[in-house]
């Protein structure tokens, strides 16, 4: 790998067992936006005060401009829908989005370091079978199969997001995917931050981290 490529690329491999960090490759241990990545705790919280369902809603306009159309859950995780997500966080009320966060391992629905974002999604998959889980669980597996995490090309759980970016120069954004794989009891789980590229741009470099 060349210097170039480790000031682009950094990457937080981990044991999805224990949550032991296997390898880093992350310039700071700085927190970074959550972004997109926020959007399985948004749907959770909106689900515990909404007797655990989720509503299908319509997308007309999104980071694709055309729209979504009528969406669900699983599809909103897979397309990382931000219309959905958006109408989810309206509903809220105050304080309970930190709430579920802070269930997790997180301080709060905004900020994490790498660790601790990583470690929510460990958590999350653990918590398979419990009210709320399953359905964001199969978004992401879907997301890994035909989503925004496509260039995986394997059967996992991922969620591409996409943040402001951290680095001199700043690039209109950084590209983030989580990756917990395989999608039946993960065994490793994968954090990875490509600068000035879209999320799905960082799930191909997953692929290839995982190789």
């Amino acid at each position: 790998m060349t210097p170039a490529a480790l000031v682009l690329l950094s990457f937080l491999r981990m044991d999805a067992h224990t949550g032991r960090v296997l390898e880093r490759q992350w310039r700071d241990g700085r927190a970074v936006d959550s972004g997109s990545l926020a959007k399985p705790f948004i749907a959770l919280a909106y689900a515990q005060s909404h007797q655990f369902r989720y509503p299908e809603i319509m997308c007309a306009r999104c980071w694709l401009p055309r729209g979504h159309g009528k969406i669900g859950i699983r599809e909103a995780i897979a397309q990382s829908c931000n219309t959905y997500f958006d109408a989810l966080r309206a509903a809220l009320g105050p304080g309970e989005l930190d709430a579920v966060a802070r269930r997790f391992g997180l301080r709060g629905a905004g900020k994490a370091r790498p660790e601790e974002l990583l470690g929510a999604y460990i958590e999350l998959s653990r918590r398979a079978g419990e009210p709320g889980v399953d359905d964001i669980l199969e978004g992401m597996r879907l997301a890994a199969r035909s989503g925004t995490a496509k260039r995986l090309a394997r059967d996992a759980l991922a969620k591409t997001g996409t943040a402001p970016c951290t680095h001199v120069p700043k690039a209109p954004g950084d590209g983030f995917v989580v990756v917990l794989y395989p999608a039946v009891q993960p065994r490793v789980a994968l954090l990875v931050r490509l600068h000035g590229r879209p999320g799905s741009y960082a799930a191909a470099e997953a692929a290839r981290l995982l190789q």
